[in-house]
């Protein structure tokens, strides 16, 4: 039913001409505009060439024969009364004569007849001679005046013969009887000629009303037609278009209504147009749909996350990498997508050291390997790979760059396609350069609220925060923390004695001694005043203690800079570990800070390791 249906609306589409070019279809409105006109002006024609037709024969055929017989009637009712009234004449010779001389003016109008109609047929112009040639002859006419023509000549043989003056009332007898033939030969030719007159008459009259009605059924089509013609063009232009400003009046006012989608009937350059501009509506209510999850979403991590999703649902990309930059460090990481086992880059990894070698980063402006090759040098050439850059501005600078990588031959299409989808791309990019901007602001905000500021290593705050995340960890990795308790050997007696600026200046040095002796994935706390505290993530047993005894020798053989004076000083150090010492992570802590105890207790400058029995005696601490 449905094929069916489709099959119907095919045909009525075809018939209707609603999928022709716009160009067409005006071509073919002035077309058919043209064809009214024109087939007006072919009945008019033929009308007044029928008309002009069947006048010249009127006037070249039945008006000549008309005027003759006119002329010939009078002449031959003359010859007639003088045939009878010759037994009256006393000169019947000279009667004879008389009758001579009628019969050749009958004779001379005869022949004038037969003249004027030859050189009607001749004369004229083109149009007329051709209108004439379309006339049928008309042989029992001619024949019918020939007739006449022999008759009258008869009569003139026998008025003229020798044989008058010997048996001159013979003559008149035989004049008399040719009179009466021709009589009866121009009486039959008058009828016939007055028939054919009305005929003429009655075929022109009927013509014209023929053309009148013709003419006027024609231009009522014709009006119709082009009313029809004039609304359905009308409608097929102005209903998109109204359509159109009314969706771009609800876009202005932030009310999109995708259920308003523009119906697609044809498809011409309106439809396309259509078709065109409901893609539009759809990005454009993608994008604010977009921007409203994303301001609803707490960290920046999942704003990235986000984009690249609509990057590959919407803009059809898969190959893409998202970098956040740091500008304060000068680096900048991969955010989104991770980077999995031997995946690479596809820059020189030392853009992540040094995010100024990054040029979309450094200039701030797209940079496409499309528009000139080997633009970047940070970028590893591939044959048949392109790169397009774009740098996030947030705040007058780079906040982030996000890359592009297609695999291209560079053909005009491809090349199109890939504009069309980074274009898509940077729409959502620029509608959620405000929120980005607005979480690294709220990131930086928490991020200082989360750090010493003295030290630059987290707070306690962080180790609140982040604990439960760190544990999970962990326990899901069937691994262990081995938590260092560290504090510094006398650290009260500095701030007596140097003053506080310089108990700062040893904070600071001993937090890089910190930094230097652990590994990246582990985390170094300032848990207060001059204790640290230690994190060694999935570590091995005596993992921790060996690098407690390595910060602790450290420390003890480093000279610390207090105003002019070098100082020497130790620290003392105590370790637990979770879960094996214990399942709960914040008593882990508190064995720890036993342990470290149990060192200030037995002389500083130790590392203990805490045991069930330090639990027991804690008391005496």
């Amino acid at each position: 039913m449905n094929n069916i249906t489709n099959k119907w609306k095919k045909f009525v589409q075809f018939i209707t001409f609603v999928n022709l070019p716009i160009k067409k279809k005006f071509l073919l409105f002035g077309l058919g505009t043209f064809f009214w006109f024109t087939l007006i002006g072919i009945v008019a024609v033929s009308v007044l060439t029928f008309i002009n037709f069947r006048y010249s024969q009127i006037s070249n055929t039945t008006i000549p024969y008309m005027q003759a017989i006119q002329k010939i009637s009078p002449k031959l009712d003359v010859l007639e009364q003088l045939s009878k009234m010759s037994d009256n004449y006393k000169d019947k010779e000279k009667q004879l004569l008389e009758a001579s001389l009628y019969i050749r003016s009958m004779n001379d109008a005869i022949s004038q007849t037969t003249i004027n109609i030859q050189s009607a047929q001749k004369g004229g112009n083109f149009i007329q001679m051709l209108t004439y040639s379309l006339a049928k002859d008309d042989p029992e006419g001619m024949k019918t005046l020939q007739d006449i023509t022999t008759k009258i000549k008869e009569m003139g043989n026998i008025a003229t013969s020798n044989d008058t003056k010997s048996n001159i009332n013979a003559v008149w007898n035989e004049l008399n009887r040719q009179i009466k033939d021709t009589k009866k030969i121009i009486e039959t030719f008058s009828k016939r000629t007055n028939q054919m007159y009305e005929d003429y008459t009655l075929q022109m009259n009927k013509a014209i009303k023929i053309s009148v009605n013709s003419i006027a059924i024609i231009v009522l089509i014709a009006i119709f037609l082009l009313w029809f013609f004039t609304k359905w063009l009308t409608d097929a232009f102005f209903k998109p278009i109204e359509s159109m400003i009314h969706q771009i009046h609800s876009i202005g006012t932030g009310e999109v209504d995708l259920s308003k989608k523009l119906k697609i009937k044809s498809e011409d350059e309106i439809g396309t147009l259509s078709k065109e501009f409901n893609k539009l509506v759809d990005t454009v209510y993608g994008v604010t749909v977009f921007k409203k999850v994303i301001e609803e979403d707490t960290s920046l991590d999942v704003v990235y996350t986000r984009l690249g999703e609509v990057f590959e649902r919407d803009a059809k990309i898969e190959n893409y990498r998202i970098y956040d930059v740091d500008e304060a460090k000068g680096t900048m990481k991969v955010v989104h997508p991770p980077l999995f086992g031997d995946e690479s880059l596809a820059c020189h990894e030392e853009i992540l050291n040094n995010c100024s070698l990054c040029r979309a980063q450094k200039t701030g402006h797209t940079i496409s390997s499309l528009e000139y090759e080997g633009i970047c040098r940070q970028f590893i050439p591939e044959e048949g790979k392109e790169h397009i850059c774009i740098p996030l501005i947030i705040a007058g600078k780079p906040g982030a760059v996000v890359q592009f990588t297609f695999d291209t031959k560079k053909t005009d299409e491809e090349v199109e396609e890939i504009h069309e989808k980074v274009f898509k791309a940077e729409s959502y990019i620029k509608n959620s350069l405000s929120v980005i901007e607005t979480k690294q602001l709220m990131h930086t905000l928490r991020e200082s609220s989360l750090i010493d500021g003295l030290t630059g290593l987290y707070n306690r705050r962080f180790l609140q925060d982040h604990s439960n995340q760190l544990i999970a960890g962990v326990l899901r990795r069937q691994k262990q923390i081995s938590l260092l308790m560290c504090d510094m050997d006398f650290f009260k007696q500095v701030n007596d004695t140097y003053g506080h600026d310089a108990g700062d200046s040893l904070l600071k040095e001993t937090s890089a001694i910190f930094r230097k002796s652990i590994r990246e994935s582990d985390i170094v706390i300032r848990f207060g005043g001059e204790e640290f505290l230690i994190l060694l993530v999935d570590t091995e047993p005596e993992y921790g203690f060996q690098v407690a005894e390595k910060i602790r020798k450290k420390v003890e053989e480093t000279k610390f800079k207090v105003t002019n004076t070098l100082l020497q000083k130790t620290i003392s150090i105590g370790i637990s570990e979770f879960p094996k010492d214990t399942d709960g992570f914040w008593k882990a802590i508190k064995f720890a800070d036993v342990a470290l105890y149990k060192a200030k207790e037995s002389g500083r400058n130790k590392c203990v390791k805490f045991t069930a029995e330090l639990w027991e005696e804690k008391d005496n601490f």
